[in-house]
């Protein structure tokens, strides 16, 4: 057994001193800020803290895993599409497996735990090992969903900006750069500015537009996008529609949360049964049953 624990301590030992070097070396966050055009605190955490981990891994492990599972590197690529992230699948492919490496090892250091049964050690490596593959692809689907929530929220207000500029006298082009240019911190407005950058080096309106639709992913303003197109093709002013529009969109976001609402008993059935029931009969009962045994009631 001591012969045991100490190849685990030299395993530790060499999977530090090849792994903590790549974590602690010096990144230059500011370039890669430019280099996206992205916040480097947008990262999920695990990216972040295993960035130049993923980078070393990301063609040796992350690109034959992202061409053995295309199913998946298509999806990632979608959610990477919406996030706006200065990732790739073979960057989180490479992340899942290191991760996954390192639940298997952390598994396999429990398991080596002298008296543990060895079904109990088998189920901590396939928790461990799990936990490390769907890690990362859960913390991005998860920021994807919070990036898109928070620009349906913030879309009816800016149309309504939007459409309010217009109706004073700017054209659309020009109303856009006036709401980017209040710099509302959201997603919305960064996605907004990169409209802008598009048509500065050449894209038309439309296409700017019809790009961020597909870029964000988002319902509500891929009916805004053809609205826009609409307007650019007949020649027409869309400062009205835009305002229709908007109120359209507020009236869905009214009724999405008004269904959220009416859902709200239903959730709250599982918590009520689990935890707050067995408290209040606990409440409930214990005076009782402490009162009969001090009168000796029911001691037979």
């Amino acid at each position: 057994m001591d012969f045991l624990m100490d190849k685990w301590i030299v395993y530790g030992c060499v999977f530090l001193a090849f792994v903590l070097p790549a974590v602690l070396w010096k990144r230059d966050d500011s370039a890669a800020v430019n280099r996206h055009g992205v916040s480097w605190n947008a990262l999920p955490f695990v990216f972040r803290i295993l960035w130049n981990v993923v980078e070393i891994f990301e063609m040796p492990v992350g690109v034959p895993l992202s061409r053995a599972f295309e199913v998946t590197r298509i999806k990632y690529e979608r959610w990477i599409l919406a996030s706006g992230l200065p990732l790739t699948p073979a960057k989180v492919f490479a992340l899942q497996a290191l991760l996954l490496a390192g639940g298997v090892a952390v598994g396999l250091a429990v398991m080596a735990v002298p008296g543990l049964k060895p079904a109990l050690g088998v189920a901590f490596l396939l928790a461990f090992g799990l936990v490390g593959w769907v890690y990362p692809s859960t913390e991005l689907d998860r920021y994807v969903q919070w990036r898109q929530t928070e620009i349906t929220k913030a879309l009816p207000f800016a149309i309504d900006l939007i459409g309010s500029a217009m109706r004073s006298g700017l054209e659309f082009g020009a109303a856009m750069r006036y709401f980017e240019g209040l710099k509302m911190p959201g997603p919305l407005t960064e996605e907004f500015g990169k409209v802008l950058q598009q048509i500065e080096l050449g894209k038309t309106r439309t296409e700017a537009i019809s790009e961020m639709a597909r870029r964000i992913q988002v319902e509500a303003f891929t009916s805004f996008a053809g609205v826009v197109a609409y307007g650019a093709e007949i020649g027409a002013s869309i400062s009205e529609t835009l305002r229709v529009h908007g109120e359209e969109l507020r009236r869905a976001r009214f009724h999405l949360a008004e269904r959220k609402a009416a859902r709200a008993p239903s959730l709250m059935i599982l918590p009520m049964a689990v935890f707050i029931m067995p408290a209040v009969f606990i409440i409930i009962i214990t005076p009782v049953a402490l009162k009969m045994k001090a009168t000796g009631i029911g001691g037979h």
